[in-house]
């Protein structure tokens, strides 16, 4: 990360607007999984008028890096910076992964990238978040009928994982290099696909779709 070299001035101004920043609403619909997500209009239209208040605003920009060995091919990168009106900032790179090196395969990273980076460089949360409760939760047969949303929503999770790994075993054929295209479309390392989210899984399958 690269700063100012004075932050204080935006750094007051981030903690203020955090203080008036709630979870992102999911308002865009995937009609193939029935779900629902926070698509990066919906993360910018909710996040703009409180950065706005306090003299903030966020810019993103695409670039590439060039590796030292000779011929080796420039990766993409985006780079999102959160400016205060003071002058000062802060600024992150990410390297851009793409599933496919075409233009549809570089406009589905560049999405998934700036939504990430806008959301991590101001702190923002969309997806539901249980603190756990479901990794250790008991399993048992519920006491009351109020179990039962969750029942099906880790029902559907299931499912979507299923689908993912049936696609990916049909694409790559090996479980390292579908890992890697997974990675690559989120921006993101992971470690098993069921720690995604259903949003998450749905924009892979729709990354991986030809």
């Amino acid at each position: 990360m690269i700063t100012s070299p004075e932050i204080n001035e935006l750094a007051a101004a981030l903690a203020a607007a955090q203080a008036e920043f709630s979870a992102v609403p999911k308002g865009s619909a995937n009609p193939f999984f029935k779900s629902k997500y926070a698509a990066l209009p919906d993360v910018v239209a909710h996040a703009a008028p409180v950065l706005a208040r306090h003299g903030l605003a966020v810019t993103q920009s695409i670039s590439f890096v060039v590796g030292m060995a000779q011929g080796q091919t420039p990766i993409d990168t985006l780079t999102t910076t959160l400016l205060h009106k003071s002058g000062q900032y802060i600024e992150n790179e990410m390297l851009l992964h793409l599933p496919k090196q075409d233009p549809q395969g570089q406009g589905s990273a560049v999405t998934y990238a700036r939504r990430y980076s806008y959301m991590a460089i101001l702190g923002l949360v969309a997806d539901d978040d249980d603190d756990g409760n479901a990794a250790s939760r008991p399993k048992a047969k519920p006491e009351s009928n109020s179990h039962v949303p969750f029942q099906k929503k880790a029902a559907e999770v299931t499912d979507l994982t299923k689908q993912l790994r049936e696609k990916l075993a049909a694409k790559y054929g090996e479980p390292i290099k579908g890992k890697e295209a997974v990675e690559g479309i989120l921006g993101k390392p992971i470690n098993k696909l069921s720690e995604l989210t259903d949003a998450e899984i749905a924009g892979v399958l729709l990354s991986l779709g030809e």
